[in-house]
């Protein structure tokens, strides 16, 4: 197949051609190489648009998991806590209406609520929700999916109790009253967690198939899954042997996965195709900056610093055990303190290897400028999500000191000292990536302030994250994130010009065309 245009970029840097020969679903000549081997029997393909791209990548989606399930009700964007029960209550009075037809799972289940874009400071209740759902489970996870509201029949099911003391990462929290408020955060959580029925594999597939496309339309063909169970590996490699993975997924394993040994033991899983593959193991050092769990140096207004996920000691032996044996670690780190002590972690591991796998630190919101400065010098890899400070520096400047404000979302700092890979967090924050590249240039909220517009990244470096960093992050570089010879032809075609177009235009960029492997897809 012969695509030719007259601007197609090859890679992030802007370098162009007018003409890509693909074959086998790779590059195998561009500009006047590629025309002049073209065969007659080979078709030619004409795309739409105002130029073609390589197909980007999401360094940090959940494909499936953190509370997605069928029929959960999405409670994003509301003003409170009675615009909630609103909600629920139109669900309860819905004709005919049976939880089984609601949710496989038996339970209300929702997602999407943050009381930091509340007028007030009221809190979920459970006698709330008990008064709409008496006999039914409820719930409800917040929009960063690190603390749950649930209903006494939820707590009832989980085996909990007002005796319930929440000691540990995590916090069941009280009214004055002593009784449980019903809402839990970080690990507090498990307990109801664990009592949902698990999602079945068909629901998984569900879940996979819907994300992937919602991806696709925007012109991702590539997920960095965030978290994964060892089990669940295995359906994705099913799907790519049978040509049903509608997206390259990238899986980072839960490293508190049970079934982390048979993993461990099979080694880690490199797809030289870039359809699966799962060689990274995952790990949380702390909580959220909204539900006040990111670790930080210096404390909230209540007076508390966080959440600490794992002991610093026992993380530092087990990411050096890891690297030591080929696995590349990525380890969850929001607040200042926690990305300090993850990087301390990596730094216990030997050199040579460390550059080999790539660690990542996902997340990079709040960073001193010394942490900073010792990506480059570690080998370790930020994984960014812009699309984060859009929503989450407007209630955080009433939540940080001035100090650290200046810590918070320091891309600029990163970028000098790091390479990037960009994602979405999705369904945590909003999947399309051309947002997520318009806040990065231009670090406008979405009150329409701008939050420290000189630690913006320029338009190369935020086009690379979602290409090539990515790419390298995945250790699929020398297959995926440019349009050159050799590259798997992931190409997408754009209404406009990503390097001349304004942020403005930028974030109405829309897909026209998709192809993976050299074949077009279905963007709907």
């Amino acid at each position: 197949m012969l695509i030719s245009h007259r601007c197609i970029y090859l890679d992030a840097q802007g370098h162009k051609t007018d003409a890509l020969l693909v074959r086998e679903g790779r590059v195998v000549a561009i500009g006047d190489e590629a025309v002049a081997m073209h065969r007659e029997d080979e078709p030619v393909v004409l795309p739409q648009g105002a130029c073609l791209f390589p197909a980007l990548a999401d360094a940090h989606v959940h494909l499936w998991g953190v509370g997605m399930r069928a029929g959960s009700i999405d409670m994003t964007g509301t003003t409170g806590p009675q615009q909630i029960y609103r909600r629920l209550q139109t669900v309860r009075d819905l004709p005919d209406i049976t939880i089984s037809e609601l949710s496989p799972s038996g339970w209300v289940l929702g997602h999407g609520w943050n009381e930091n874009s509340w007028s007030d400071s009221a809190e979920l209740q459970r006698r709330e929700l008990d008064a709409i759902f008496p006999d039914i489970p409820v719930c409800l996870h917040r929009i960063d999916r690190h603390a749950v509201a649930c209903n006494s029949e939820a707590l009832r099911r989980a085996r909990l109790d007002e005796s319930y003391q929440f000691v540990g990462s995590g916090n069941a929290r009280k009214n004055a009253d002593g009784q449980l408020s019903g809402v839990c955060v970080d690990q507090a959580m498990m307990p109801i967690l664990a009592a949902i029925p698990a999602a079945t594999e068909d629901e998984d597939r569900q879940l996979l198939e819907d994300t992937a496309h919602i991806l696709r339309k925007h012109g991702v063909a590539s997920a960095h899954m965030a978290l994964t169970e060892v089990a669940r590996v295995a359906m994705l490699q099913r799907l790519a042997q049978s040509g049903e993975l509608p997206i390259r997924v990238f899986a980072m394993i839960d490293g508190t996965d049970p079934a982390l040994g048979e993993a461990l033991e099979a080694g880690p899983l490199h797809d030289p195709n870039a359809w699966v593959s799962a060689r990274t193991i995952k790990y949380f050092a702390d909580g959220a900056l909204g539900s006040k769990g990111a670790h930080l140096f210096e404390p909230y207004p209540d007076g508390t610093l966080g959440l600490v996920m794992h002991d610093a000691d026992e993380l530092a032996g087990r990411i050096a055990g890891l690297i030591e044996s080929g696995w590349q670690v990525a380890v969850h780190a929001i607040g200042d303190a926690a990305a300090h002590g993850v990087l301390n972690a990596f730094a216990g591991a030997d050199a040579a290897q460390r550059e080999r796998v790539r660690p990542r630190l996902e997340h990079c919101q709040m960073m001193t400028s010394d942490d900073a400065q010792r990506f480059e010098a570690l080998s370790v890899l930020a994984s960014i999500q812009p699309i984060h400070l859009r929503g989450d520096a407007v209630w955080a400047q009433n939540m940080l000191t001035n100090a650290q404000l200046d810590r918070l979302y320091s891309w600029r700092e990163i970028a000098d000292n790091a390479l990037l890979a960009a994602g979405s967090d999705y369904p945590i924050d909003d999947p399309n990536p051309w947002h997520g590249i318009a806040t990065a240039l231009t670090r406008r909220l979405s009150d329409g302030r701008l939050f420290a517009p000189d630690k913006a990244l320029t338009r190369r470096e935020i086009l690379a994250a979602y290409t090539s960093g990515a790419a390298y992050a995945a250790h699929w570089e020398k297959d995926l994130g440019r349009l050159d010879v050799g590259y798997i032809a992931d190409v997408i075609a754009l209404s406009d010009d990503p390097f001349s177009a304004s942020p403005e235009r930028i974030w109405e960029m829309q897909v026209l065309q998709m192809w993976m492997d050299g074949i077009e897809v279905a963007l709907s």
